[in-house]
């Protein structure tokens, strides 16, 4: 898969999570029985959602930290993060067209090898990831000893 691809799908699902977290302030939406039930839509934990949306951004402001890359940084946050319309992030970016859309396919090229990378792709993944539980570690007889506060050591509770 292009990395381009693994940033759209990585923005994809930000945005969808951001206006659930947004839209779920508590209340109870009323039925509308004109339009049906899409049916079951699969949504995280409110708190495992904000992880996402958080690490989404958090790694791409990393990932573009570098000084000759402010501007994109500043597209970044402009447009795939605040949601700007195109021509108003154009403006607000303070660059042509032709340089918005060259900066534009670089960011998504970059983060999306970033999400990839850091595990933030494929997001069904990074859901899981948590849930999942590591094997405990089998201790043999002899290696639990009591700890008296002569023998605490660092090394010795590492």
């Amino acid at each position: 898969m292009k990395a381009g691809e693994i940033f759209n799908d990585c923005h994809r699902c930000y945005r969808i999570l951001r206006e659930w977290l947004k839209d779920s302030t508590g209340t109870v939406p009323s039925l509308n029985l004109e339009n049906p039930s899409t049916g079951y839509q699969w949504r995280p934990e409110p708190g495992r959602a904000c992880e996402y949306v958080l690490d989404f951004e958090r790694l791409g402001r990393l990932a573009l930290r570098r000084s000759e890359w402010r501007g994109r940084l500043k597209l970044f946050n402009v447009y795939f993060v605040r949601g700007a319309e195109y021509r108003r992030a154009v403006r607000l970016v303070g660059v042509s067209e032709a340089t918005f859309d060259y900066w534009y396919k670089e960011v998504k090229r970059s983060l999306g090898t970033e999400f990839s990378r850091t595990g933030l792709f494929p997001p069904s993944e990074y859901f899981l990831a948590r849930t999942s539980r590591p094997e405990k570690i089998k201790r043999t007889r002899g290696a639990r000893r009591k700890l008296t506060p002569q023998r605490a050591t660092a090394s010795s509770l590492y």
